[in-house]
């Protein structure tokens, strides 16, 4: 009976011992901003306001499908998905408080799926402070070490573009026209394209800056056009607006034109025949691509169903979406920073017929050099796809 006794007096005081010091090790255990037993938390920034406020609205809606279609299947490593979209502005200043809210909101990762400069400043700002992300590629490989790109660079496409044209418009010794934004990540990429399109043999005869607040293009393709211009290769983006509506002015036809960054559907769509049978590079699928069925299902049975030429980008940011969910996965069921970047490391052609096939690996978080082919235009004055991605044509 004493026996007995001390047993379970030893056991009570055992008991006593070791439930505290259990408290005390799961209190000193390492906390991840972001991260709890059900949720993880993601910031989205964009330009909810500014220039392309609405179409960053409607583009978001296919994250957010993204968010809800994972959600609805029990979540990434059993938690649930929670989207923060925070404003960069579209302004370089802007990107940079975006960023400083991000830290702030409880965030254990970020997404900067557009933006022209702001989308630097803010991943540049991201990553000094050792906050993970995936975000729309600008000039060149920065070299962060958080932040993982997820369409070629300024310079790769413009690269990419001078095999385009030699192999689209008909070999060497054609001469070319340069046009391009007086911005970082479109003045790289011209540059880029210049340089590779001298090797290929291709003469370049002319290259003209353009600011956005242009009222006019003409006198930039007169020049081009006395220069003898027979293509013009295009590094801009809205500014295409007024480029292709000015062309005919001076004799180009959209024919003429090649390029990227103009080839989105939002621009097609304002310009209809005043860009068909332009040809360029994209930098995701087309929505006449058999994934975007898929997608399309999706956003309907979420609500948010509409027709392939009201989409917006929408498209693009899921598959922006999945990307970022494979990261998440691939950190495992603890997440921290360090494993976001050994996890998102081992991505190696990873395909989601929405983005180029993606690899990443240790110091290298640029995940693709390949752009999407595509015309101008199905009838709905989306762009066409005409080919698989490629580095070289």
């Amino acid at each position: 009976m004493r026996s007995k006794v001390l047993g379970a007096a030893v056991a009570t005081s055992l008991a006593l011992v070791v439930a505290p010091a259990a408290a005390l090790a799961q209190d000193s255990a390492p906390s991840v901003t972001g991260v709890t037993d059900d949720e993880i938390v993601v910031s989205v920034i964009a330009g909810f306001s500014g220039p392309f406020a609405a179409l960053n609205k409607t583009a978001y809606d296919g994250m957010l499908t993204w968010r809800d279609e994972v959600n609805a299947a029990g979540g990434i490593n059993g938690r649930q998905v929670v989207l923060e979209d925070v404003d960069h502005k579209e302004t370089a200043d802007g990107g940079v408080a975006a960023c400083k809210e991000v830290l702030s909101n409880g965030s254990f990762f970020a997404v900067v799926p557009e933006g022209q400069e702001a989308n630097l400043t803010a991943t540049d700002c991201l990553d000094e402070a050792g906050m993970p992300s995936l975000y729309f590629a600008g000039t060149s490989d920065p070299e962060w070490k958080y932040a993982f790109s997820y369409i070629p660079t300024g310079v790769a496409q413009g690269k990419s573009v001078a095999s385009f044209i030699t192999d689209k418009f008909g070999g060497t010794g054609k001469k070319v026209g340069v046009i391009y934004e007086n911005t970082q990540t479109p003045a790289a990429g011209a540059k880029a394209f210049v340089k590779e399109a001298k090797k290929v043999g291709l003469d370049i005869v002319g290259q003209e800056a353009v600011e956005a607040s242009q009222a006019s293009f003409v006198p930039q393709l007169q020049r081009l056009k006395e220069a003898g211009a027979e293509i013009v290769f295009l590094s801009v983006v809205t500014e295409a607006l007024g480029i292709f509506r000015d062309a005919t002015q001076v004799g180009f036809t959209p024919a003429d034109f090649t390029g990227g960054g103009f080839t989105f559907d939002f621009i097609s769509g304002a310009l209809k025949d005043g860009v068909k049978g332009a040809q360029g590079l994209r930098f995701g699928a087309t929505v006449d691509s058999p994934k975007y069925k898929d997608y399309a299902a999706t956003m309907e049975a979420n609500d948010r169903g509409r027709g392939r030429d009201q989409d917006q980008e929408g498209f693009l940011y899921y598959g922006a979406g999945l990307l970022l969910g494979k990261i998440l996965e691939n950190a495992g069921a603890t997440p921290t920073r360090e494993s976001v970047l050994s996890g998102a490391e081992q991505i190696k052609n990873w395909k989601t017929g929405i983005l180029p096939p993606i690899t990443y690996g240790a110091g290298d978080h640029v995940g693709t050099d390949a752009s999407y082919p595509a015309v101008c235009c199905n009838d709905d004055f989306t762009w066409k796809g005409t080919g698989k991605p490629r580095a070289s044509f």
